[in-house]
């Protein structure tokens, strides 16, 4: 059987190019909200607010609603996600997946239940770590999220009737039957490389054994590096694919082997750069979530494990630029010495790498922080400068270090 696939490098809030009721599955995973900066104009979750997005991604659900096929599944790959109080101003969990069971609902989907995906994660997609708060002390420790779900929505009305021959090539063994309809699925998510957030092919994998038949068709209106393309043509379906950053394409090319001349199907996929501007509707919909735009960008912060800064400037006695464009001042101290602290900053701060600590109050301004700065060494830089007799500890403020700071000053004098 010689199946096709159609690689559409263009914008899915508007999927033109597919007709009404002609699809057989959607399984896709969209982009996250703040965490990666493509570069593409368009592109949803960078740059937006919480509110925006979610707009945006109603108008992909609803385009889905009008490609599906009646009785047909859509399904959504999202974990819920992160708000760091540092660039939002409190922490708290973003349910995701909940406004996505709202926004589908409110389109006319019906929703199916979803399936809990355990997994470790391969990067900070969801913004987590494994241990944050208050560690080790009650009561403010927060929950690792190591899962994703999977919600699945079913478009209402009566699936065509599959010819029997078919039938029989697309069905399930027992083992696979049990394993798949479980609500709980474990298994290890992809490497990330050229895509944040790139899911494994065993996702795709067995959603499509689950909803389509063999000849059917997928499409995934976020395709990223093409993992369900690859994934419904190895089992014998057709596929579309939406992405709407053209850098991806080499990835998606090399995924699916359209560099090796031997791929029996590469002459199947055809590869389609849209060139007609799209008009983006209007929508009566709004979040029910709060809305929320970070107060800083996302961008100068590292948040990965390592969490190290390296100092490349030095602005004035109190204030350190890092290699992200981050301006930090030194929290809890007051500067009394000034160019002795200059010299020490110069000589002992200058190109070092660094990490920070946060305290309530921390953004002073879009590219400003006030924070606790720390030496790879472990020496604590804001308390160094008390030791020392460069600076007092600031008196006028409450922070976590305030005590110790003010007791530090007294040992100097």
């Amino acid at each position: 059987m010689n199946n096709w696939a159609k690689i559409i490098i263009g914008d899915s809030r508007k999927m033109i190019e597919v007709e009404d009721n002609s699809i057989d599955l959607i399984v896709t995973s969209p982009p996250y909200w703040h965490i990666k900066d493509y570069g593409v104009e368009g592109q949803i979750g960078y740059g937006q607010s919480l509110h925006d997005y979610l707009k945006d991604l109603y108008r992909v659900w609803k385009e889905c609603y009008r490609i599906l096929k009646p009785g047909r599944r859509l399904c959504i790959n999202i974990g819920d996600q992160f708000a760091r109080s540092i660039i939002y101003g409190r922490y708290k969990v973003i349910p995701l997946h909940a406004e996505f069971i709202a926004q589908c609902e409110d389109i006319g989907f019906d929703y199916m239940g979803s399936i809990i995906w355990q997994k470790k994660t391969t990067m900070n997609t969801t913004g987590g770590a494994n241990i944050m708060g208050s560690y080790p002390y009650p009561p403010n420790g927060m929950i690792e999220i190591d899962y994703e779900f999977i919600v699945v929505f079913k478009k209402p009305g009566k699936s065509e009737k599959i010819p029997k021959e078919v039938k029989e090539k697309s069905k399930l063994t027992k083992e696979e039957w049990k394993e798949y309809f479980y609500g709980h699925w474990y298994f290890g998510g992809a490497k990330q490389i050229e895509h944040e957030a790139m899911f494994p092919e065993e996702l795709p994998k067995r959603l499509i054994k689950m909803y389509t038949f063999v000849g059917d068709t997928v499409l995934d209106p976020f395709l990223g590096s093409g993992t369900t393309v690859k994934a419904a043509l190895a089992l014998h379906r057709n596929s579309i694919g939406y992405e709407i950053n053209e850098n991806f394409l080499n990835v998606i090319k090399e995924k699916l082997g359209l560099k090796q001349s031997l791929l029996q199907f590469s002459e199947n996929i055809q590869i389609i750069n849209r060139q007609t501007a799209i008009k983006i509707d209007k929508l009566s919909y709004v979040p029910r979530i709060k809305d929320a735009k970070p107060k800083i960008d996302p961008k100068k912060f590292n948040f990965k494990n390592d969490r190290l800064y390296r100092v490349v400037d030095i602005i004035d006695e109190q204030t350190i630029k890092l290699n992200t464009g981050l301006l930090v001042k030194f929290l809890g101290v007051k500067i009394i010495k000034k160019e002795e602290a200059l010299e020490y900053l110069r000589n002992r701060i200058l190109k070092k790498e660094v990490y920070l600590k946060f305290d309530n109050g921390s953004i002073l301004d879009e590219n400003t922080v006030s924070a606790y700065v720390y030496l790879k060494n472990r020496i604590f830089v804001n308390a160094f400068l008390i030791k020392s007799g460069m600076a007092e500890a600031e008196k006028t403020k409450d922070y976590k270090y305030k005590t110790k700071f003010i007791e530090l000053e007294k040992e100097v004098k």
